[in-house]
């Protein structure tokens, strides 16, 4: 299972996962099977790569969304998009980002 399967998973499953630095944050921990702690130790540099780049995709989301005035609901919708093709949004919001001057 690869590292957007298993956080995929994991999220489907109730636990929250956040990265901070190089290190993972899941909760509940407690809940975690010893099937599960060895998956994520085999994925951790990967899961941290894709926890760190949503990260980056939901701060240019939201940058990009300010600026221009979305409503809540047009930045759900952009971030949920953003999400399902993360390679093209943090291109594009990237590119929409500094033709705002916002990076």
């Amino acid at each position: 299972m690869g590292a957007n399967e298993l956080l995929l998973h994991l999220r489907e499953s109730g636990f929250s996962i956040n990265a901070e630095n190089s290190r993972l944050q899941i909760a509940p921990a407690e809940s975690l099977t010893d099937e599960l702690k060895q998956s994520i130790q085999d994925s951790k540099a990967e899961i941290l790569c894709v926890l760190h780049r949503e990260n980056e995709l939901r701060r240019l989301v939201l940058l990009v969304s300010e600026h221009h005035g979305f409503k809540q609901e047009d930045y759900d919708e952009a971030i949920r998009h953003a999400l399902e093709d993360q390679v093209l949004a943090l291109t594009c919001f990237t590119a929409l980002a500094r033709q705002a001057g916002l990076i």
